[in-house]
This record gives C-alpha cells, sequence and structure tokens, in this order.
C-alpha cells in the first residue's frame, strides 16, 4: 500500500475514488466529496452553485483541501482529509486554540478494504509528517458510541485510543488529542 499526500497532480485519483468506490456501500453519502470541514463556504469561493463537487474541485486547486490517499493496485481505496485546524471553520468554532494544531477530520475506506489495517497506515502517515513539520496537537472527532461503520466516518475511537489519543473536553465537546513534543 503506497500512501500519498492530495496533491492538484492526484486529483482525478480523489474524484474517481469518490464518484467510484468511497460510498458503493452507502449511496446517501456518495455526493459529500468530504466537503463538510469546510462549511460555511469559504468567503474566496465565489460560486453561488450548491454543488459540492465543484466546491471540492475549488478546494483542491487552490490547495485547501488536504489530506492522504491510500493507493492499492494503483487505485485508491482509502482517504484521510487532514488539515491545519485553522484552515477548517467546522471545528475552528469551538476550539480555544487553532495554532499548530492539525483536525482529521474524515477517513474514508472502500468496503472491501475496510478491516485491513487502511486506516492505521493513513494514520501512521499523518503522525509521521505532522512530527516533521513540528506541530504539537493532533486533534480528531470520533463518535465514541457510533452504531456503524459510517458512524465512524471521524475515524473509529479504537484507533486514536491505540494510538496515543487522549479524550480532551474542549468547550464542552470530546475531542481526542495526541500531543506531540
Amino acid at each position: 500500500m503506497i500512501i500519498k499526500a492530495l496533491k492538484y497532480e492526484n486529483a482525478s485519483d480523489w474524484f474517481d475514488f469518490f464518484d467510484n468506490r468511497a460510498f458503493a456501500d452507502h449511496q446517501g453519502w456518495k455526493g459529500c466529496y468530504c466537503t463538510g470541514p469546510f462549511m460555511p463556504r469559504l468567503k474566496k469561493y465565489d460560486s453561488k452553485s450548491p454543488v459540492r463537487k465543484e466546491y471540492a474541485k475549488w478546494l483542491i486547486e487552490n490547495g485547501v483541501m488536504k489530506g492522504y490517499l491510500a493507493y492499492e493496485s494503483g487505485k485508491v481505496v482509502g482517504w484521510c482529509n487532514v488539515n491545519m485546524k485553522s484552515a477548517l471553520p467546522k471545528y475552528n468554532d469551538f476550539s480555544e486554540e487553532s495554532e499548530n494544531v492539525i483536525s482529521i477530520a474524515c477517513f474514508i475506506v472502500q468496503k472491501n478494504y475496510r478491516r485491513k489495517g487502511v486506516a492505521q497506515k493513513l494514520l501512521n502517515r499523518i503522525i509521521k509528517d505532522a512530527q516533521e513539520k513540528g506541530i504539537k496537537i493532533i486533534e480528531a472527532y470520533p463518535r465514541i458510541k457510533a452504531q456503524t461503520e459510517y458512524g465512524n466516518f471521524h475515524g473509529a475511537y479504537s484507533l486514536y485510543e491505540k494510538n496515543g489519543f487522549m479524550t480532551e473536553k474542549i468547550k464542552g465537546v470530546d475531542v481526542s488529542r495526541r500531543h506531540l513534543e
């Protein structure tokens, strides 16, 4: 398995994953394009179109959407949306700090690759790159009592727990955090 950072050059792989495999077993989420963390829409985005795919394309073209792609046999089988917390309007609202903090907003793994370590490999890369960049905190928002695979779209609580994340309450919200010092 190869893990690559999302870049404009591999955006077509990302769109292929979202269009054809990411939500093959959950059609209700097919049009999300991982734009939720960028809501409300950024003021710099001047289109009035409600189409999330167009917004995602703009986010990628402008270097705003960040994350990692997991490739197997040349195709993307997993994705993790991870960015500086200050870049994500959805998560910046309830935090007392966002400088030098990265937020893991979403994990999506193709159905036939789930429970095979894809999310762990993505998280390993996130941690490694964060340490190299001098990031102080990695933050995630898992649902502790998620009942379904899709309830774990932020990543499974157990994944974070076994990787040294601790639950902290920030402005009344339970957040999983790993301090990198």
